[in-house]
């Protein structure tokens, strides 16, 4: 069982990666999200919910394996956070790739109350700060959305 936990909790084991490994995770989501997940918007409340739920099971099961808070090779909350970012968003490139880097600034900075909400012990404490960052970088998508469209 630890395997598997490992295994996904890592991004198949992008966690490993020495450097960067929450920016190869959150990569990883954004082509996960281009590949797999359909446009339809209500689908994607019903995706954003389960991988939510998953990550939060997931990281809290890594997070006693490792014995270490938020340790740096949990990088399913990448994951979770940054399909939040480009949620009910059309799947251009541009989209994707600001969603990429928006969410990597929100999330490496943590600006405002976001590293306070991390302080939350468990698999939510993982989650919940990249969720955020997430919601930020989605509301400046939409706003940007709407401007330009």
């Amino acid at each position: 069982m630890d395997k598997i936990v490992i295994f996904f909790s890592s991004v198949f084991g992008l966690g490993y990666i020495k450097y960067a490994s929450g920016t190869f995770g959150s990569l990883a989501g954004i082509l996960f999200w281009a590949l797999f997940v359909p446009d339809i918007y209500i689908f994607q409340i019903f995706v954003i919910a389960a991988i939510f739920i998953i990550s939060v099971l997931f990281s809290s099961l890594a997070e006693d394996i490792y014995n270490k808070k938020d340790d740096r090779r949990i990088v399913i909350d990448e994951v979770a956070g940054v399909w939040v970012s480009v949620a009910f968003l059309p799947k251009t490139f541009t989209v994707l790739f600001l969603g990429f880097l928006l969410f990597r600034i929100f999330d490496i900075g943590k600006p405002l109350f976001i590293r306070q909400v991390q302080k939350i012990k468990g698999g939510l404490g993982i989650i919940i700060d990249d969720v955020i960052a997430g919601i930020f970088t989605n509301v400046i998508l939409q706003i940007l959305k709407f401007v330009i469209y």
